[in-house]
């Protein structure tokens, strides 16, 4: 992201970023097969500092291409977790954004109506975001015969030195930087993906998929649709419908409904309860849930709280 080369381009693209974003949008639709290492499927997230978890897990959902795995790698690269470093070609914040790419690109990623560069929940929201434009920019020079490799390692290219870059050299471009930027990050993605949840069976897998289509939705109590919103006992009992089981709309019943089990008993998609609230487990230390009213559906790290956490299996 710091390349001269990537700061012109990235100006340039910027002004036509408005006019490109419904093609973007079409092109991500098929990302979701051509990931390469490092992308698409595992949207679990291990080993990322706790304040992070929530807005790994949204900004790496938005499209299949980018995990919240290589967001956090790129993370990693861009700035060692730092949230107010700078780059002495002027890029800024945790992602190191470059305030021109900012400028068109910045989101509000904590709802407090302001997209702050320095902001890191902002910039990890941004990041995930304008990474799935870029591979969906990238995918159409794929399509076209412009360009070749996979969407990643060109996604990851066009963050460092510019989507124009990819398309002139038709790949990575050859910049030592650039290679050496997608190398590193791809390489350690795989150190941050969190489990998928072998042992949990094909419906805990089901449960908590269900589950992380929901991230990002609006909490809203005694809701349960995806046009309203959801509250946590809505959101368990949605999930756990779309898997083929049944259960009251009330966090008392459904923790009531299994048989508790320890922590390191629990599986993917079983019940994380305290006293009237119910979550689903994601394993790693980490839950889906709806919290409370101003805050959306997230993934976050378990917590201790009145009467809890305990965990409960459905048989």
């Amino acid at each position: 992201m710091n390349r001269t080369t990537g700061i012109l381009i990235a100006a340039g693209l910027a002004l036509m970023s408005i006019l490109l974003l419904p093609v973007s949008v079409l092109l991500l639709v098929d990302t979701g097969d051509s990931g390469g290492e490092g992308g698409g499927g595992n949207k679990s997230v291990a080993n990322v500092p706790s304040e992070y978890v929530d807005v790994i897990t949204r900004a790496g959902s938005v499209c299949e291409a980018i995990t919240p795995a290589l967001l956090a790698a790129q993370i990693e690269q861009e700035s060692g977790w730092q949230p107010q470093v700078g780059s002495s070609a002027g890029a800024q914040g945790i992602a190191q954004f470059m305030p021109a790419t900012w400028a068109s690109s910045g989101m509000d990623g904590d709802g407090d109506g302001v997209a702050d560069i320095n902001n890191p929940i902002d910039a990890i929201w941004s990041q995930g975001n304008y990474m799935c434009g870029l591979a969906g920019q990238v995918q159409g020079y794929i399509d076209q015969g412009a360009a070749s490799g996979d969407v990643v390692s060109l996604t990851l290219a066009a963050y460092n030195a510019g989507a124009g870059a990819v398309e002139q050299y038709g790949g990575v471009p050859p910049y030592g930087e650039t290679t050496h930027y997608v190398e590193v990050i791809t390489a350690n993605a795989s150190k941050y993906e969190g489990s998928t949840g072998g042992g949990g069976g094909d419906r805990g897998q089901q449960v908590l998929a269900s589950a992380r289509a929901r991230i990002g939705m609006p909490y809203v109590w005694g809701a349960a649709s995806d046009s309203v919103g959801y509250d946590c006992s809505g959101l368990v009992m949605v999930a756990y419908s779309e898997a083929g089981v049944e259960l009251q709309h009330s966090s008392g019943s459904q923790c009531s409904s299994g048989t508790q089990v320890s922590k390191e008993e629990a599986q993917p998609g079983d019940l994380v309860c305290w006293s009237g609230h119910v979550a689903i487990w994601a394993g790693n230390d980490t839950i889906v849930e709806a919290p409370t009213e101003g805050v959306p559906v997230r993934e976050t790290a378990v917590y201790t709280m009145d009467g809890g956490p305990y965990f409960v299996h459905l048989d």
